[in-house]
């Protein structure tokens, strides 16, 4: 099921003083089964593109079309809401029920299933987030910022989206909440799932997308593999970001006679490739 994105713009406050152009001409198609990444610095429009994708906002020019459908022009918002969810940055903003187990059962519900239904799509979402049975009849609010992201996660997952959007979805979290929301992240996408990122962290792109979108004041600057957007270090630079660790420790390395590979971006593949030369030495 095709994204495709055709000559977006969005204008905040359009014929005010305050008119701001968030989003300028973005034509770009996301297709089945990729892990895309969204990057950019604060303010280039990564949370408002992507809310465009689920029709939360209508845009002033342009379209978006889901599986050839312009949602804009759909009578039933919800029914794409379905198959394209979206995790918010912050998950207060979807987490309303008294209960865990209520929170998640209320996408399934709303979609005609019946009870029963929901409820064990609602358990097999929990599961798949890592949520223990014993945090099921506990308020979200009462729950760590680490398992109300799972249980936001899980509310969507619930309604088995083909695509998943989520906005920076380890913001906040200590490094072992990081590992396990994007290990969740990561199994979601393994198993058939496109998957599109925000993220200010180019080590977990680099990781775990397969292309990354580079947004700058609206307009996609870049739009490539790992290794095509990582290789315009000074682009980014430039941009305010930054490029991955292990790829600037590449260059140190490489600085210091080291002839280490272009395509290196994480540390894993840093390690390989740095152990393969020292054993030639």
């Amino acid at each position: 099921m095709p994204i495709e994105v055709k000559n977006l713009t969005y204008i905040y406050n359009p014929g005010t003083p305050f008119e701001t152009r968030a989003l300028d001409d973005i034509t770009l198609t996301v297709n089945d089964g990729e892990f895309v990444g969204i990057i950019g610095h604060t303010g280039s429009g990564k949370s408002t593109f992507i809310q465009h994708l689920n029709a939360l906002i209508k845009p002033t020019s342009g379209s978006v079309l889901v599986d050839g459908e312009d949602i804009n022009e759909s009578k039933d918002k919800s029914k794409l809401r379905q198959r394209v969810g979206l995790v918010f940055q912050y998950p207060e903003y979807q987490l309303f029920e008294e209960t865990v187990i209520k929170d998640v059962c209320f996408g399934p519900l709303n979609m005609g299933m019946s009870d029963e239904e929901a409820r064990e799509n609602a358990v097999r979402a929990l599961k798949a987030v890592g949520m223990s049975d014993a945090d099921w009849e506990k308020s979200p609010f009462a729950l760590s910022g680490g398992k109300k992201r799972r249980c936001a996660i899980a509310g969507v997952l619930a309604m088995h989206p083909e695509v998943l959007i989520l906005d920076e979805p380890t913001a906040g979290l200590d490094p072992v909440g990081r590992r396990e929301i994007l290990k969740i992240v990561s199994d979601i996408h393994a198993f058939g799932t496109t998957v599109i990122m925000v993220t200010h962290s180019m080590d977990d792109a680099a990781r775990l997308c397969s292309r990354i979108i580079v947004l700058e004041q609206g307009r996609v600057a870049l739009d490539g593999s790992c290794a095509e957007v990582f290789s315009h270090a000074e682009e980014l630079t430039r941009m305010g970001l930054t490029i991955p660790q292990a790829a600037f420790l590449k260059q140190r390395l490489n600085a210091r006679g080291f002839t280490l590979p272009e395509d290196i971006y994480t540390i894993e593949s840093l390690s390989r490739a740095l152990i393969g030369q020292l054993k030639k030495r």
